[in-house]
C-alpha cells in the first residue's frame, strides 16, 4: 500500500501574469516643474528589468551625454551627468519605449515616459507626420525627425536639435511637448547617431518653410541621398587582353580614359559606358608594352592614374581562364517559352565592330525569313526586319527596324512557333578582329493567350512638363517605361499574368531620369506618384485603366 504513491507534479502557480508593472512613486514627481535634480527614481509594484534600452531610450531635447540608467529590484534609477546643463524653460521627455518590463514574464510598460520641465509649465504642443523615401515611397523605422529653433541652414551640420522623434515602421512620427514657435524641420537617416547631418553619407529630407507647431499640418517629408560632391574611381579590373573595366562612385557624362605611356602607332581604343555612366569599359588593341598607364578624368579634372601590368595578346591566347576568343554569353537558345514582348538579341564578351548579314539564315519552322538583317551595338547583336515602309524616324537606319517591344517586328514573330537561327563562322567580327564560330539557335515562342494587356489612359493637368511613366512589377522592377508630355494612352501588351503597379516621375529638368535633391540649394527630389491600386493581370485578359494626374 505504501508503494502506491500519488503522481508527482510541479506545484501549480495559477494563471500566467499578463499585467505590466505599475508605477507606485516618482521622485521627483512626473511632470515636475522647475526641475533641478540630477537623480530620478521610479518605483514599481514588482521586480523589473530593462530590455534593449540603448535602442529604445529617447530623450528630447537630446542631452549632451546620455544618462546612467540602472535597475535595482523594483526601482528604475536615472542619473544625469553632473556636468549636464539643462535648457531653461524647457520641457524634457525621457521615453523608454517598451524597454521597462516585469522580471519574470517580460510584460512591457508600453511607451513609458518621464516628463519634467525646467520652467513653470509643461509644453504640450505636438507635431505629427510621415517620412518616406523620395524615389520609391518606402518607409523605415528609426529615421530621426528633428526640430530646430535656429532656422539657419547650417544648424543641421553643427548642432543637435531642440526636439526630435524617430519614425515607426510605417514612417509615421510624433514629436511631443514642444514649445510654441516656428521651427526648421529636418529628417535624417542618422548613421552614427550624433543627431547631426554628416552630408552625402546620410539620407536627408526637409520641409521648405519653417513649421509653426501651433498650426495643424499634414507633414510629409521625402527622404533622399544627395549626390556625391566628387566623382572618384572605386576600383578597376584587368583580367583579359585589351579590356580594363573601371568602376566609379557615381555616374558622369564627362568620364574619360587615355593611356599616357602610348607612343606607338596603330593603337586603337574604344570606350563603352554603362547605362548609368558609373562603369566604363576601356578597350585597347595593338598595344605592345608590358605595362599600361591610364589617366582617368572627369571633364578637365584628373581623377586618378592607373598603372597595371598589361596582359599581352600572346598571354591571352595561351590563357585557359580568360582565352582570347569571341564568345556568345547569352541568347534565347533552348528557350521553349520565348516571350513575344522581349528583345531578340545575342550578347557577346567583346564589342562587335562589324557583321556580314549575307550568310546567316532565320527560319520560322521550315520557312526562310528573307527580310532579316543583323544590327550590332556595343557587344549586342540584334535581329532587324527589313521593311520598306519604315522611316529614319522609326529606326537606326532608313528601312531598318530594330526588334524591341515597341517595334512592328513582333507582327512577324508568331505565337507557339519554332524559330531557327544559323550564323556561319566569320559572320561577326569583334574589336580585336576575332570572328565567331558556328552559332545555332533554336527557340519557341509562347502562346499569345498566356499574356494579358492593359490600355492606360493618362490625363495630365499640365502639358508643359515631361513625365516618366513606369510599369513596375510587385518588387519594383521596371517592366516598361515611357516618356510623355501630354494627355495620352499607352498600350501595355505581352504582360505576364501577375500584379503590377504604375509610377510617374515628374521629370522637372527633362533629363529622362529621376533626380535626387540638394539640402543647401533647397532643391527637393523630383516628385513621384504611384497609382494607389495594384493591376492584377490574368492570362488572355485585356483591361483598360483611367488615371488622372493632379499637380
Amino acid at each position: 500500500m505504501l508503494s502506491s504513491c500519488a503522481q508527482i507534479l510541479a506545484p501549480g502557480g495559477g494563471e500566467k501574469d499578463k499585467t505590466p508593472p505599475k508605477v507606485l512613486k516618482y521622485s521627483p514627481d512626473s511632470a515636475q516643474l522647475n526641475f533641478a535634480s540630477k537623480k530620478i527614481e521610479i518605483n514599481f509594484d514588482e521586480f523589473i528589468s530593462l530590455k534593449d534600452v540603448n535602442n529604445q531610450l529617447l530623450i528630447s531635447p537630446p542631452l549632451a551625454k546620455a544618462p546612467d540608467v540602472t535597475v535595482k529590484n523594483k526601482t528604475l534609477n536615472i542619473e544625469l551627468d553632473k556636468n549636464e546643463l539643462l535648457k531653461s524653460n524647457t520641457t524634457y521627455c525621457i521615453s523608454f519605449g517598451n524597454a521597462v518590463q516585469d522580471l519574470n514574464e517580460g510584460n512591457p510598460v508600453e511607451n513609458f515616459k518621464y516628463i519634467f520641465s525646467t520652467g513653470t509649465f509643461i509644453d504640450s504642443l505636438s507635431l505629427k507626420g510621415k517620412v518616406q523615401n523620395g524615389f520609391n515611397q518606402t518607409t523605415e523605422k528609426g529615421i530621426v525627425v528633428m526640430l530646430y529653433n535656429d532656422l539657419s541652414d547650417s544648424v543641421v551640420y553643427k548642432s543637435q536639435p531642440d526636439y526630435f522623434a524617430k519614425t515607426e515602421k510605417d514612417g509615421t512620427f510624433q514629436i511631443n511637448n514642444i514649445k510654441s514657435g516656428k521651427y526648421k524641420l529636418v529628417a535624417i537617416k542618422d548613421a552614427n547617431a550624433n543627431y547631426k547631418y554628416d552630408g552625402e553619407s546620410e539620407s536627408i529630407g526637409f520641409v521648405d518653410a519653417p513649421i509653426d507647431v501651433s498650426e495643424k499640418q499634414n507633414i510629409l517629408i521625402d527622404l533622399f541621398q544627395e549626390p556625391a560632391k566628387k566623382v572618384y574611381l572605386k576600383k578597376y579590373i584587368h583580367d583579359s587582353y585589351g579590356k580594363v573595366t573601371l568602376f566609379f562612385n557615381q555616374g558622369s557624362d564627362s568620364l574619360r580614359v587615355q593611356p599616357i605611356n602610348n607612343d606607338q602607332k596603330g593603337v586603337q581604343e574604344y570606350l563603352d559606358f554603362s547605362k548609368n555612366n558609373d562603369t566604363l569599359t576601356y578597350w585597347i588593341k595593338n598595344f605592345q608594352k608590358d605595362s599600361l598607364i591610364l589617366q582617368v578624368s572627369n571633364g578637365n579634372k584628373v581623377l586618378d592614374t592607373v598603372s597595371l601590368k598589361f596582359i599581352s595578346r600572346v598571354e591571352a591566347e595561351k590563357s585557359k581562364k580568360h582565352p582570347l576568343k569571341l564568345k556568345l554569353l547569352s541568347s534565347p537558345n533552348g528557350n521553349q517559352n520565348f516571350d513575344l514582348g522581349s528583345e531578340l538579341a545575342l550578347k557577346f564578351n567583346h564589342n562587335i565592330s562589324g557583321t556580314n548579314s549575307g550568310p546567316f539564315t532565320f527560319k520560322e519552322d521550315s520557312t526562310l525569313l528573307n527580310k532579316m538583317s543583323l544590327y550590332s551595338s556595343s557587344n549586342i547583336i540584334e535581329f532587324t526586319y527589313w521593311d520598306s515602309t519604315s522611316t529614319a524616324e522609326d529606326s537606326y537606319n532608313p528601312g531598318m527596324m530594330v526588334v524591341s517591344p515597341t517595334k512592328s517586328f513582333f507582327g512577324h514573330l508568331k505565337e507557339n512557333t519554332n524559330y531557327h537561327i544559323f550564323i556561319p563562322p566569320g559572320t561577326i567580327t569583334d574589336f580585336f578582329g576575332l570572328t565567331n564560330d558556328t552559332i545555332k539557335i533554336d527557340f519557341k515562342t509562347r502562346e499569345e493567350k498566356f499574356y494579358g494587356s492593359v490600355k492606360l489612359n493618362l490625363t495630365l493637368q499640365s502639358d508643359d512638363l515631361m513625365y516618366i511613366v513606369q510599369l513596375l512589377d510587385e518588387s519594383g522592377n521596371v517592366v516598361r517605361e515611357d516618356l510623355i508630355r501630354k494627355t495620352t494612352s499607352i498600350d501595355y501588351s505581352y504582360l505576364y499574368p501577375k500584379k503590377y503597379k504604375l509610377k510617374i516621375i515628374y521629370d522637372s529638368n527633362q533629363n529622362r531620369k529621376w533626380d535626387t535633391g540638394n539640402y543647401l540649394q533647397k532643391v527637393q527630389p523630383e516628385k513621384v506618384i504611384y497609382n494607389s491600386e495594384l493591376i492584377n493581370i490574368r492570362s488572355n485578359w485585356d483591361a483598360e485603366l483611367d488615371w488622372k494626374i493632379n499637380e
